[in-house]
């Protein structure tokens, strides 16, 4: 394992925006975390795991730390049994988590098909799609304690999910290392029935979400409190910023896209500066006309 320094942030990001790390890294498996964990100890630097870099906007500066990229992407299914239990290393793909289910018959998770995450990323942010969240077909995990570098197995509670956030996320003192999922184990009927499903739900997002780099959605969904409080016909933020008329608002090479109102997408060299002076035109717009304050989906590293 090498520990390199000054790397650019931007190509692994899906926004193709951000500085440089002081550090990086990329791990094969927990000795590896663990001395580059040491590592940024000894440098007295903080840590920021890196997945497929989908959900996050980097300073313009970078991170003054120690990024950890996992490369360990092993998928396993539990062999001669029909609990329909398969395990993946956190540096897995959810599209390879997906695919290998589907090829050992087991179903569930096809709504989170071509969303770009690592399978560390999506437990991270209790990944979803629409009404659909993967926390609920989590069983059990390995976590790296970061404080104490000892290895815990943990059950699906310990990760306290809720909307786009989990324990992972709060407490910032443990890594994934790996989880296992519970599906349902089906016949083949049933299992091109699940392909076909995916299959559409890929064609979907490709139909309703831009092609250019995106975080995908900026801002959060208003909880159902939020709903009723402010007396509003939906949840969904990209309507009421479709409806302060937004779409097309440009910063620099930042663009509020025409596809879908809650996703800025890069458009050329856009700066993470952009993203944020856009993002707040539009927060004040939407608490101008709706009252309400919109918060982040995305997260902000090295701010």
């Amino acid at each position: 394992m090498n520990i390199l320094e000054n790397i650019p942030l931007k190509p692994y990001t899906n926004f193709k925006i951000g500085g440089p790390a002081r550090f990086f890294c990329e791990t094969k498996n927990t000795r590896e975390i663990i001395e580059s964990l040491k590592f940024a100890k000894e440098k007295n630097v903080p840590t920021f795991i890196l997945g497929l870099g989908a959900n996050i906007l980097v300073s313009d500066d970078g991170f003054p730390g120690l990024v950890i990229r996992q490369q360990n992407k092993k998928i396993r299914i539990e062999v001669g049994s029909r609990s329909g239990i398969i395990t993946a290393k956190a540096g897995a793909t959810i599209d390879k988590l997906i695919a290998t289910a589907l090829k050992g018959n087991l179903v569930g998770i096809e709504d989170f098909s071509e969303i770009p995450s690592t399978v560390g990323g999506a437990l991270y942010i209790n990944l979803h799609y629409f009404d659909a969240f993967i926390g609920p077909f989590v069983k059990s995990a390995l976590v790296l304690n970061k404080n104490t570098l000892k290895v815990e197995e943990v059950d699906q509670s310990w990760f306290r999910f809720d909307y786009d956030n989990s324990k992972l996320k709060t407490d910032n003192d443990y890594i994934l290392l790996e989880a296992s999922f519970k599906l349902r184990k089906v016949n083949d009927y049933k299992k091109y029935e699940a392909i076909g499903k995916a299959k559409e739900i890929v064609r979907t997002r490709r139909r309703r979400y831009p092609l250019e780099p995106s975080v995908g959605s900026i801002f959060q969904n208003l909880s159902e409190e939020e709903q009723r409080r402010y007396n509003l016909p939906t949840r969904s933020v990209a309507y009421l910023i479709d409806v302060c008329g937004l779409k097309g608002k440009r910063i620099g090479d930042a663009v509020l896209s025409h596809r879908h109102a809650n996703m800025i997408v890069n458009v050329g060299n856009a700066r993470a500066a952009d993203v944020l002076e856009l993002a707040g035109i539009i927060k004040k717009s939407v608490k101008e006309k709706f009252k309400t304050d919109l918060k982040f989906e995305m997260e902000l590293v090295g701010f």
